[in-house]
């Protein structure tokens, strides 16, 4: 067993899979500062419940700060549960421990819907994905500054890989195989497989993963710069989707987030006629494409030989 210094033995017992996975690495050095954390107050509240911190900590990267907390990490992470197949009556509970947390720190978040986005139904939200032409206008946008360089090359990087954010931050030019076109890369969130990727040659992966950037911001900035981008591009096409059970209706800029890269990476495949068993292992879903489904944003038309089979010879 790890322990942590300033712990009772029972406690040490009780956080043991929190100090595992280093929710408790700064207590040491200041437990009060610690104690008011999101992840102190949150794991106070519930020891057991290390596995919720593991989720937004994929999302965001990094171990999430109250700075992380608002609308769109949290639609996200409603997002990456019904993604991740749990149960409705799971995903519930869950959400319900996180509005608990928040309704205690009210003032420390920035999160202003989030009654309203934890307030799960069983009901599974729409999303918006970037097509082809519009990731192309993302890709050619002339960064300014060092965050939008971070955001716009991890988000490319993320929308042609299909990797999740936190693997994408981690990606270099040293996970391509030269030989064979491709990319591979151990997934955080399941260390145990092995994904690869065909390199997008067309829209130059390579020169991203090549970058060199610095860390500098939090989920918050992240989603409300590639955000800011997209309104640049031009990426306005009216879109209504369904969120929490109401219709919004917005230019499509305004509903892009982080986790619309993956979105994006797999509808495009999908509407390229690649099958939902190939996209879930490019995705490394394995086999689960029940999971693989639920990033898939658009329909595509019926083929010409179904349409066939049923005319008249």
């Amino acid at each position: 067993m790890i322990e942590v210094k300033g712990l009772a033995f029972e406690q040490n017992k009780k956080y043991q899979a929190a100090i595992v996975a280093g929710y408790f690495e700064t207590y040491e050095a200041d437990p009060r500062k610690w104690k008011h954390t999101f992840v102190g107050s949150f794991l106070r509240k519930y020891p057991n419940r290390s596995k919720t911190l593991d989720r937004m900590s994929d999302i965001v990267g990094s171990i999430p700060t109250w700075d992380d907390i608002d609308d769109d990490l949290l639609r996200d992470f409603v997002d990456e549960c019904q993604e991740d197949g749990l149960a409705a009556s799971s995903i519930r509970t869950i959400c319900a421990q996180l509005k608990s947390v928040i309704n205690d720190n009210r003032r420390k978040v920035k999160a202003e819907d989030y009654d309203k986005i934890l307030s799960v139904k069983g009901e599974a939200s729409q999303a918006v994905y970037l097509t082809r032409d519009e990731m192309k206008r993302i890709i050619k946008f002339q960064v300014v500054g060092e965050i939008e360089k971070f955001v716009r090359r991890n988000f490319v990087v993320s929308m042609l890989t299909g990797a999740r954010h936190v693997d994408a931050e981690l990606m270099t030019i040293n996970n391509c195989d030269a030989d064979t076109g491709t990319l591979s890369y151990v997934p955080q969130k399941t260390p145990g497989i092995v994904v690869t990727v065909p390199i997008d040659e067309r829209l130059g992966l390579r020169k991203f993963l090549s970058d060199k950037y610095q860390r500098d911001c939090c989920m918050s900035v992240f989603n409300d710069t590639i955000r800011n981008i997209c309104r640049l591009c031009d990426i306005d096409t009216e879109c209504t989707i369904k969120r929490r059970g109401q219709l919004v209706t917005a230019p499509k800029w305004e509903l892009v987030s982080s986790h619309t890269a993956r979105r994006s990476f797999a509808t495009n495949l999908y509407l390229s006629g690649v099958s939902i068993e190939d996209i879930a292992l490019l995705m490394g879903h394995g086999k689960n494409i029940e999971t693989t489904k639920r990033y898939i944003c658009a329909e595509r038309e019926m083929s010409s030989s179904v349409m066939s089979y049923f005319q008249a010879k």
